[in-house]
């Protein structure tokens, strides 16, 4: 019986299988070349096997912040894998590292972990910049590896440093902090999830409530929160401590005005009166109802900016007025551009003369398609934020054709003019200030808004600071489900972007 018929049979300690498997092992480090040889898997160390196998990457979501605004590491390890034990540490002045959070990680590899970012004594022009990086401890099968350094900027009020500065030459701190908050999004390239909520209604928070994970925008209508104070049973004063305390604790508000029409006091979707240039006019009773309205949101919005009297934290608004004007769906609907340019001039100015300094201001514009103006040509001139509102038709019009029917039951976004207007030098940020299905039966998956805006508005010039989802709209048959919590997948989506942030 020879060496090679007895090395698999003979148990490993015994001498004779020593001797022999010694034997092969020569001859074959004879026959085969270097490379193999050196290659030998017996030859190699765990910690060898383990360096080839581990690597690890973090991410600070966003990586700029006002001093006690939430912050998070998000940590991917690879090979993906459930229960490995990550920790967050953080450079000394000595250079040397110490740890301050840890987390184990997901199915996915992935683990999110929230950053303490209160500054106390942070004033002035000074910026407390943190180096941020992660280490992953080693497994049987992994090795220990560490991510490299990440910077994460901590501003006070009074210096944030946005890239554009708001439009308002007497913006206060609040609204100079966020459109430095946005900066930071579009220029880590991460697009924040909104939920719009119905401050009319009782049940205001049941979008926001229903989820699972936390959303970085919410939405909401002034002229719906005016309303929900003069109900026979107002809970208006309930809305705003809600939104004014979602603000506090890291999310950004988004006001739109469904504004009354001013010739007929009937809702903002009636289009029998819309002469848009007698708004400029103070001598018309238009013109003073429109006004009149108007000093009443800004009344609103300046409790916001005296945090209600300073029980909260002064609060800087998104305002997006007027919206969806290049389409004809409302009142103010396809005006005649100098007239609702110079609208616009107006309501800042007012703005202005009112003390309201807490806002930046949104050029929001309907998907550009038949019957539908291009939003270039009424985008005002002076605006911090422009924002599509695009809606995917899910129900094909009455003999429609196949091809057609075909398309509308593809689950897609829009965008039609977002490009155009984005590239205009006075467009300084991009949001999708509302998306989703329209006349949906839930099953409108919005990973498309994820996967659209990653192939094709991936650039820092066009990527969207947000995307903004509607609340399911009650009694309105043809609007269907629109909340994320009521699309099929809606939650896993939500899920898919940590801490609020797609990227």
């Amino acid at each position: 019986m020879g060496c090679t018929a007895t090395l698999f049979r003979v148990l490993p300690s015994s001498p004779r299988a020593r001797t022999c498997a010694a034997t092969v092992v020569a001859l074959l480090a004879a026959l085969l070349p270097a490379s193999y040889a050196a290659a030998d898997p017996g030859s190699s160390s765990t910690s060898e096997r383990r360096a080839r196998t581990s690597t690890v990457d973090a991410r600070v979501l966003p990586a700029q912040v006002k001093a006690g605004e939430p912050a998070s590491v998000l940590v991917e390890l690879e090979p993906a894998a459930a229960g490995r034990e990550v920790r967050l540490e953080q450079q000394q002045d000595d250079g040397g590292w110490v740890e301050v959070g840890s987390g184990l990680s997901d199915g996915k590899g992935r683990v999110l972990l929230d950053v303490d970012t209160t500054e106390p004594g942070l004033s002035g022009q000074a910026v407390a910049t943190r180096r941020l990086r992660v280490v992953v401890l080693p497994t049987e099968d992994t090795a220990a590896a560490t991510s490299a350094s990440r910077a994460l900027e901590i501003h006070p009020e009074t210096n944030c440093r946005p890239r554009v500065a708001p439009v308002d030459p007497e913006a206060n701190g609040e609204a100079i902090c966020l459109a430095a908050r946005l900066d930071s999004w579009r220029h880590a390239r991460i697009t924040g999830v909104g939920q719009q909520v119905n401050a009319s209604s009782q049940d205001w928070a049941a979008p926001l409530d229903a989820l699972d994970s936390t959303v970085t925008v919410v939405g909401f209508d002034l002229e719906e929160l005016d309303r929900s104070f003069g109900y026979e049973h107002p809970f208006g004063q309930q809305v705003l401590d809600d939104l004014l305390a979602r603000s506090r604790d890291g999310a950004v508000l988004v006001a739109s005005w469904h504004a009354t029409n001013p010739g007929t006091g009937g809702p903002f979707t009636d289009r029998s009166w819309r002469d848009v240039k007698a708004l400029l006019d103070d001598s018309t009773p238009e013109a003073e109802a429109f006004w009149r309205d108007f000093e009443a949101k800004m009344a609103l919005l300046a409790r916001f900016q005296d945090g209600d009297g300073g029980r909260f934290p002064r609060t800087a608004v998104v305002l997006r007025p007027l919206h969806e004007a290049n389409g004809g769906f409302f009142w103010w609907g396809k005006p005649k551009r100098a007239a609702y340019r110079a609208l616009w001039a107006r309501m800042q100015a007012r703005a202005g003369l009112a003390g309201v300094h807490n806002v930046l201001w949104a050029y929001s514009f309907n998907l550009h398609t038949a019957g539908v103006r291009n939003p270039t040509r009424l985008v005002p001139a002076r605006i911090d934020l422009a924002g599509l509102d695009s809606y995917d038709p899910e129900t094909p019009p009455r003999r429609a054709s196949k091809k057609l029917a075909r398309r509308n039951r593809a689950d897609r976004l829009g965008l039609a003019g977002y490009e155009d207007v984005a590239r205009l030098d006075r467009v300084p940020r991009m949001a999708l200030t509302e998306v989703g299905p329209h006349g949906s039966d839930g099953s409108w998956n919005p990973r498309v808004i994820t996967r659209t805006v990653n192939r094709s508005l991936s650039s820092r010039r066009l990527r969207p600071v947000w995307a903004m989802l509607w609340f399911d709209d009650e009694g309105y048959a043809e609007a269907g489900t629109k909340q994320i919590s009521s699309l099929r997948g809606g939650h896993r989506w939500l899920a898919s972007c940590p801490a609020g942030f797609c990227f």
